[in-house]
This record gives structure tokens, C-alpha cells and sequence, in this order.
């Protein structure tokens, strides 16, 4: 069955900037709202003691890497719904998502049960007190029990955005996030009547925020034409095609947050300072962050439904225009961060320790930061395409590599911690070079996908 071909889809047709404008802005909010929630979840848990936030940030560590997993599916589901919406093929369209939604289920309890079982493990080999170690691992327990609804939400947003709705996920994602807030007090210090569970407590308040989220999600699907249907005839053959296109996006995510907590010890060698410094740092970072990312998920629909439609020449455009769009808005921010970093950094911290050590680390990202929009964008449009090996290939290796440069100039050489801000500028600036001349080859234009 095809999709009617007098329906108007703007991601086919119309004004690029408008379009654009149109599917980024609601990724934006989306990405907004998670990292309000984050602070709301870090204030209530922080009211439980130091060893309550150390346990969370190293949980926080884990979770990120497993929901990064999920990518596994979502980007393979992406790409695949987005490339059949453009072909205006409704029957396959509703069999990718369909047996995709299976897979989600199938794969979240998979990885749940693996985490759950190495919980304990994972953080003893962080290093961690033996009550953060507990704490720790009770709290990525329950996020356990959560999952498959985490994973549900993830795939389910690659649906509505590979159709071209980045507005009904943000409305969901507001809502389960917003209710989250609300429970997060009543499960970690037992208001109201609810069991007192402590730290455990925030795990349960997601998890079901995440089933509201899922239902809210589920119920909105016919508002993009997908029906979900249970035929699962060929599922084994489809869950393979979907992995093969999403594991080296899902493998990615995964990675970059163990690079990352390996890079944090080499930051930590220097004391509390940078390690302060770095965390105000981040979310300062997160505005232009949430600029690209938005732009990304936004340009993924776009290269997907046109290399579907045969378009190809307006996904290069829609590619180009968003990442003429993220350099711009990064180059604006990168001079506000060199002239005005300490006065941001300021409003969260009164120790000038900090703020100087925070500022050297935004002039540092800053003199190169224009880099980062080939980055997450032209991933975005990789994805878009099913060509998701190149930011694979690109990203692991350049950002592994910031280990050993780190220890080398920061400690061997001795040029201290400023060195490590330099090394994930530098790297930053090489990887947007090679995406940038990786997508001038072409070769996403030509892949074929189901």
C-alpha cells in the first residue's frame, strides 16, 4: 500500500529553512527539559548526603551508557521508517516500525538482565567506597526494572521523527519528565503516604514516568500513519537489517561515556578543582549542544524521506543548510564563552579557583567549537542515510585517542590539566574535519536500505 501522494509533507517538499526550523526547535525543548530534569533529580537526591550524589554521578556514568545502547535499534529504526515514509510505502513503513517495537522489548531485557547481574561489579571496578559502590548499584538496579519503557520511549521517538513529528515526543517527554520531578520526593523520602526507598527511590519515580511516557507515545502513533501490527514473519531477518545499521550509532554512544569516565580520572588526578570546573563547564556547553543536536535529529528525517523520495539532491541541501545553520550559532556562542566565561560560570559557583579553572576550559573548546557542528550534524545525516559506519570509524578512534594525549601532555610533560582542555579541543576540531570530508565523498547518497 502506498501513502497518498497528494499529501503535502513539507520534509518533500517546501522551504528547507522553515522545515528545519520546524523539526529542531521541538528537539531542543525535548533536549532542554532532560537537563532540567537531571538538576531536579540531583537536588532531591542531594538532600540524602554527599555519598548519595557521589553514587549517583557514578550511576549516572552507567545509565548513560546503556540508554546510549538503545541507539542500536533507534538508529537502524530511524533511517529505515524515514526511508519508507519517503517512498510512501505505508505497508513497509508500519512492518519496520512494528518489528522494531519488538525488538526494543526483546533487546532492553536483554541488556537490563546483563546489567542487572554485573551491577555490583561495575562499580567495585570504578573504585568506589564500598556504601557508594551499594548505593550505586541499587539505584542502576531499579533503573533496570525501567527499561524496557526507556528503550520504548527511544524507539518510539525515531518513529515519530523519522515521519517528521519532533512535536508530539516533546510533549511526552515534558510530561514523564515533569512527573518524574513530582515523584522523585515522594518514593526517596516517603511523603504522602509513599514507601520511603531513599536513592532507589528516583530509580522507581523514572521508571514510571517512562510508562506514562511510553502510553502518551503509543496512543499518538496513528497521528503519523503507523499502525503497529504484530506480524512477525520475517522478524529475525528484519532485527538483523535494524541492528546492522544502528549498532556502530549505539556502540558510539556507548564508548564515548566509557572514554569519558576514563578521561575523568585523569582530570581527578588535579584535584576537586577541575573536576568542579569540568561539571559547570558541561552545562554551560549543553546550549549550543542542544542547537546541534536538535538540528541533527532534524536533518536525519530529512535525509532519510528524501533518499527515499529519490531526492537527493535536497537531503545534500537540507544537510548543508543545518549545518550552515549550527556553525553560525556556535561561532555567536564561542565569542560569548571567550568574553563573557567567567561571568557564566560565575552564576553557579562563588569560588574563583573554579571559575578561572572553568574558563580556561571554555576558552580552550571555545577556539574550535565552529568543529563540532560537522560532527553531530553530519551524524545526524550519516544516520538519516543508514551510513552509519563513518561516524563509527571517525568518533571512537579520535576520541580514544584523547586518553593517552591526555596523560602525555597533561602529567608526562607536565603542562597540567589545561593540556586535557586542549586535547578534547584539538580532537573536536579533527573529527569535524573528517566528517566534513568523509560526506563530501557521497558515498550515503548511494546506500540502499529496506
Amino acid at each position: 500500500m502506498m501513502l497518498n501522494s497528494q499529501t503535502t509533507n513539507p520534509i518533500l517538499e517546501g522551504r528547507l529553512y522553515k522545515g528545519l526550523l520546524q523539526l529542531a526547535l521541538p528537539a531542543m525543548v525535548s533536549m532542554v527539559s532532560i537537563m532540567l530534569f537531571e538538576f531536579v533529580d540531583l537536588m532531591w537526591i542531594g538532600r540524602l548526603g554527599a555519598e548519595a550524589v557521589a553514587a549517583l554521578g557514578a550511576a549516572s556514568w552507567v545509565v548513560w551508557a546503556v540508554k546510549s545502547i538503545a541507539s542500536c535499534v533507534t538508529a537502524g529504526l530511524n533511517a529505515l521508517v524515514a526511508r519508507n515514509v519517503g517512498a510512501r510505502n505505508s505497508d513497509r513503513m508500519n512492518m519496520w516500525a512494528s518489528e522494531g517495537m519488538v525488538l526494543t522489548v526483546l533487546f532492553s531485557l536483554l541488556i537490563a538482565g546483563s546489567v542487572f547481574a554485573i551491577s555490583l561489579f561495575l562499580f567495585q571496578l570504578l573504585g568506589l567506597e564500598p556504601n557508594v559502590a551499594e548505593m550505586a548499584k541499587l539505584y542502576t538496579m531499579y533503573i533496570c526494572f525501567g527499561l524496557p519503557f526507556i528503550f520504548a520511549i527511544s524507539s518510539m521517538d525515531s518513529i515519530f521523527r523519522a515521519c517528521g513529528n519532533t512535536f508530539i515526543p516533546m510533549i511526552a517527554i515534558v510530561i514523564s519528565l515533569s512527573l518524574n520531578a513530582l515523584l522523585d520526593p515522594l518514593f526517596i523520602f516517603g511523603w504522602l503516604g509513599f514507601p520511603k526507598l531513599g536513592m532507589p527511590g528516583g530509580a522507581v519515580a523514572s521508571a514510571i514516568a517512562h510508562v506514562i511516557g511510553t502510553m502518551i507515545l503509543m496512543l499518538r502513533l496513528p497521528a503519523v500513519h503507523i499502525r503497529l501490527r504484530w506480524d512477525i514473519t520475517n522478524f529475525w531477518l528484519h532485527s538483523l537489517e535494524i541492528l546492522r545499521i544502528g549498532t556502530p550509532i549505539g556502540l558510539l554512544g556507548a564508548v564515548f561515556s566509557i572514554i569519558y569516565i576514563i578521561l575523568s580520572k585523569n582530570i581527578a588526578y588535579f584535584g576537586t578543582i577541575p573536576m568542579a570546573a569540568i561539571s559547570i563547564a558541561h552545562r554551560i556547553e549543553g546550549i549550543p549542544f542542544f542547537v546541534a543536536f536538535g538540528f541533527s535529529m532534524a536533518v536525519s528525517a530529512y535525509v532519510g524521506q528524501n533518499l527515499g523520495a529519490g531526492n537527493v539532491r535536497r537531503a545534500e541541501r537540507a544537510s548543508y543548510l543545518s549545518l550552515g545553520f549550527v556553525s553560525a550559532f556556535l561561532a555567536v556562542t564561542s565569542i560569548i564563552f571567550i568574553l563573557f566565561g567567567k561571568e557564566l560560570l560565575g552564576f553557579f559557583i562563588d569560588n574563583q579557583a573554579v571559575i578561572d579553572e572553568g574558563y580556561r576550559y571554555l576558552f580552550a573548546v571555545s577556539c574550535l567549537e565552529i568543529f563540532l557542528a560537522s560532527e553531530i550534524v553530519l551524524e545526524g545525516a550519516f544516520t538519516g542515510a543508514g551510513d552509519t559506519k563513518p561516524p563509527f570509524l571517525i568518533s571512537i578512534p579520535l576520541t580514544f585517542l584523547r586518553i593517552p594525549f591526555a596523560w602525555y601532555f597533561s602529567i608526562h610533560l607536565g603542562y597540567g590539566v589545561s593540556a586535557i582542555w586542549w586535547v578534547i579541543s584539538v580532537s573536536t576540531f579533527l573529527k569535524g574535519i573528517l566528517f566534513f570530508l568523509w560526506f563530501l565523498r557521497g558515498k550515503w547518497k548511494t546506500v540502499v536500505i529496506g
